[in-house]
């Protein structure tokens, strides 16, 4: 239980570290990136834990769907002329659903 808590208190505190210094890593849409990514895949978490999933399938229930929504989102900068695309968008792409999904599964949700 000691290493979860401890997992779960670095995983935070490297999200808002992260959010904080989103400026310093080439753009200040990082913390966006992870916010929004850690969002979805706790609710896809949650939603499988809900549904009997193990915390193991619904980790990765939640992390994978994290993954799809941020490749979708890569993918469509590429094609927009706004924005650019980015490997290190989906990197924090990958860190928000990693951190969403691993707090998310340490939870038995009832809906």
């Amino acid at each position: 239980m000691k290493l979860k808590s401890t997992l779960i208190i670095m995983l935070l505190l490297i999200i808002t570290n992260q959010s904080a210094m989103a400026d310093s890593w080439t753009g200040a849409d990082k913390g966006k990136h992870i916010t929004v990514t850690a969002a979805i895949s706790t609710a896809v978490t949650g939603y499988a834990r809900n549904q009997g999933c193990s915390k193991v399938e619904s980790f990765f229930w939640g992390f994978g769907a994290a993954l799809v929504v941020g490749a979708i989102k890569e993918e469509a900068d590429k094609h927009n002329d706004s924005s650019d695309s980015s490997s290190k968008d989906f990197a924090a792409d990958a860190l928000g659903g990693a951190a969403g999904a691993l707090i998310s599964a340490q939870f038995a949700w009832k809906f």
